[in-house]
């Protein structure tokens, strides 16, 4: 391999592990962030479903007195009736039906509510057990970011500080294209197959294919960019 290839694989190599060692890194943190999110989710879920619940609750409460006043109400007047010691007879039998129709609307609404209730107590149960998945994955993500941070950044560490000889073993003009293709986020090498490049399908010159191969000078490829591997 040409000398100057050999320089630029070098730093590239180095570079590139660097950038796996980020990547990685962001791809543990972004975990974190995400499991974060659906845990918020999550619990707000679980805080809506409780209000839900609690609202039902004291809506039941509220039906279960009513009706209970009122089924004492028709219990009371209905006694008079039959006993005849309604004041009023017609007026009884007027309150009595009025009262009738009260308690069956009230009985409706307590059948309404019970389904209510056991609905919203499914949906808190389903809440809470979200919560529970969400509240571990969460945990393993810290886990998994946490057992690899400070690898990782010691390794990054001893990138950063190997880095400077390597580089300044590639020549100026070299540098320069390489640093446009690392702020251009392409690779600096790649290989060839048939004279086609595999990283961006440009068909190569055979003569810089041989050049290559041969180690008697270096050439990029013509499409990406980036240096010809023999």
């Amino acid at each position: 391999m040409h000398p100057d290839l050999v320089a630029i694989s070098n730093l590239w190599q180095l570079d590139h592990q660097n950038d796996l060692l980020r990547e990685e890194h962001e791809r543990l943190a972004s975990a974190v962030r995400t499991a974060a999110s659906v845990l918020k989710a999550a619990e707000a879920s679980v805080a809506a479903a409780t209000a839900e619940r609690d609202r039902i609750t004291t809506a039941t409460r509220t039906n279960d007195r009513e009706l209970a006043d009122y089924a004492d109400k028709r219990d009371r007047t209905r006694k008079m009736i039959d006993t005849g010691t309604a004041p009023d007879y017609a007026a009884a039998e007027r309150q009595l039906a009025q009262v009738l129709e009260i308690v069956d609307r009230l009985e409706t609404a307590a059948l309404e509510l019970l389904d209510a209730t056991e609905g919203a107590a499914r949906t808190l149960l389903d809440a809470r057990k979200e919560q529970e998945r969400a509240t571990t994955a969460l945990a393993e993500a810290r886990e998994a970011l946490g057992a690899r941070d400070a690898p990782i950044r010691a390794e990054l560490t001893e990138l950063i500080a190997r880095r400077p000889p390597l580089a300044e073993e590639v020549r100026g003009e070299l540098r320069s294209t390489y640093a446009q293709l690392r702020q251009r986020k392409r690779p600096a090498l790649v290989n060839t197959v048939e004279n086609m490049c595999q990283t961006c399908q440009t068909r190569i010159p055979t003569q810089r294919v041989v050049e290559t191969t041969l180690a008697r000078a270096i050439h990029n490829c013509p499409g990406c960019g980036a240096w010809l591997l023999p």
